[in-house]
């Protein structure tokens, strides 16, 4: 008698465990959904309309090279040095150049977009990095 109470608890507790599993699987499905997780990177960040812009920078390169703003947006960017040297941004056509960021260091640096459209040269400004190619991209669109 007590093997069978015993099977019909185990039993009982497994249906139990599915049906919460079967409530729970779907809910934090729609929460990561709901909030943007689980997205994979791309070469581009988009920001200007709220977004976070995060650009990583090291020798000798932008990560992402590439980020998507809004026409006369506002734009506020972290820029964090995950590098061994000084390292700075510049967005070419607009004549805007960052604060220098030292190294394991990160500055939140605002700017205006462009008003108008367009792709537009980004680089570092320490003599040789843009050579070796810490160069990147900001499109206005």
């Amino acid at each position: 008698m007590a093997t069978q109470q015993n099977e019909r608890l185990t039993r009982r507790g497994l249906l139990r465990r599915a049906g919460a599993l079967a409530v729970a699987v779907p809910a934090v499905s729609a929460l990561l959904a709901a909030c943007g997780g689980g997205g994979g990177g791309g070469g581009g960040t988009s920001g200007g309309g709220g977004g976070k812009i995060t650009i990583e920078m090291s020798e000798y390169k932008f990560n992402p090279a590439t980020i998507t703003v809004s026409p006369g947006a506002s734009v506020t960017v972290t820029l964090k040095n995950v590098g061994t040297l000084q390292h700075d941004y510049h967005i070419d056509g607009i004549n805007q150049t960052s604060p220098m960021v030292d190294p394991g260091k990160s500055v939140d640096w605002t700017f205006t977009a462009p008003s108008q459209a367009g792709t537009y040269d980004t680089w570092c400004t320490v003599p040789g990095h843009k050579e070796l190619g810490m160069v990147g991209k900001l499109e206005v669109k």
